[in-house]
């Protein structure tokens, strides 16, 4: 039981850490401007001058070493449930860093867009993971 309640706690702050990286993405998607006609280069250079823009940066990072430190996790503690959850979730954050990555090189919405999809798709995995989890402690 111990075991499970850690790895429900570790999948509510990294429940946590996606709403505070979600709402710095849309802060940065309301109210910073990326300039036109620059080179991938220069792109870089302004996000990273751009405090809300390195701080997503930041926590996306944060996000990604914390998701493979759940997957191993799960997998040291043979729980079947929260294995296929945080693979999932891992997933999802990976493909959405590397969206985020291409979205800044590129400057194509589409990668905004994909970066939406997948962290949503982190937020449902571990959210299901921890639904599950809960209903199968009440059973």
């Amino acid at each position: 039981m111990k075991n499970k309640s850690s790895l429900n706690k570790y999948a509510i702050v990294l429940i946590t850490i996606l709403i505070v990286q979600y709402l710095l993405g849309m802060f940065t998607n309301s109210f910073v401007q990326f300039p036109q006609g620059k080179n991938e280069g220069q792109l870089w250079d302004f996000a990273w001058s751009q405090i809300p823009i390195a701080a997503h940066i930041i926590v996306g990072s944060l996000l990604l070493f914390g998701a493979i430190i759940f997957v191993i996790r799960s997998i040291r503690q043979k729980n079947k449930s929260w294995i296929t959850a945080s693979i999932i979730g891992g997933v999802g954050i990976l493909i959405s860093g590397m969206s985020g990555a291409f979205f800044i090189s590129t400057q194509k919405d589409i990668y905004s867009y994909l970066m939406s999809i997948f962290f949503l798709v982190a937020f449902i995995s571990y959210g299901w993971g921890l639904y599950s989890s809960l209903k199968h402690d009440k059973a």
